[in-house]
Parts: C-alpha cells; sequence; structure tokens
C-alpha cells in the first residue's frame, strides 16, 4: 500500500512561512505568513559584517503561495 499524498501541482501551501516569490525571481519570503509590510528573503544579498543583507520586494494585490 503506497502512503503517497496526492497533492495538486499548481497550488501546495506551506503553513507557517509566507513563501510568496519574488516577482520575475526566484526568492520566496522567508517571514511568518500573517506578516505586514514588505516581503523578505534574509538568506540572500550582499555579506555585511558576517550576516546577508537580504531582499526585500513589496507586496502585490490577491498573491498567494503558488504564485
Amino acid at each position: 500500500m503506497s502512503t503517497t499524498r496526492d497533492t495538486s501541482a499548481r497550488h501546495v501551501e506551506i503553513p507557517g512561512i509566507c513563501f510568496i516569490r519574488q516577482p520575475e525571481g526566484v526568492l520566496r519570503c522567508t517571514l511568518p505568513a500573517d506578516h505586514c509590510g514588505e516581503h523578505r528573503h534574509y538568506y540572500s544579498g550582499e555579506l555585511h559584517n558576517g550576516a546577508r543583507a537580504g531582499t526585500s520586494w513589496p507586496r502585490r494585490p490577491r498573491e498567494t503561495q503558488a504564485d
């Protein structure tokens, strides 16, 4: 018996993480799902004093994790 879940290729929701994709990019938001303001990916950008600066982008209307 197979225990593999059947999920839609178009929509898989990641609980607890916003995970909205950057427009015309490959980065995804790493903030909590209910955050306010801009989206942010903390593990990208230039290295500054031993830490990544991160990348941010504005919210778009009606965006979903599957975008």
